[in-house]
């Protein structure tokens, strides 16, 4: 889990009042084919001059799609927020059972020797 801080955060969307960045790694589900990414939504800040921390979400894509092409967020964790962009088409327990992988970008894993 100390790997994960030292992953680089990806800026998803920006805008002149707002930012969302969302964590370089990611959490894979293949039986979804869907990849979970914790964020922080920012609002712009004139006073500060730049954009500040407003609240967590939580970022659903599509399995290999780039950072910018997401399918659906929202303010929750990774089992609420999956549920909810499912529609209730499978329950939360099922959701919990799902295998699940955490991913790194290559530049970030350590190189062989």
């Amino acid at each position: 889990m100390e790997q994960l801080a030292e992953v680089p955060d990806d800026i998803m969307e920006s805008d002149e009042d707002y930012q969302i960045v969302i964590s370089g790694w990611r959490v894979h589900i293949p039986e979804l084919g869907l990849e979970l990414h914790e964020g922080i939504f920012c609002n712009y800040d004139g006073e500060e001059g730049g954009y500040l921390p407003d609240f967590a979400v939580t970022v659903v894509k599509e399995e290999g799609q780039a950072e910018e092409e997401w399918i659906y967020y929202e303010q929750d964790g990774f089992v609420i927020t999956l549920a909810n962009y499912l529609h209730g088409k499978t329950d939360l327990a099922h959701l919990e059972q799902l295998s699940c992988f955490i991913c790194l970008p290559k530049e970030s894993l350590p190189e062989e020797e």
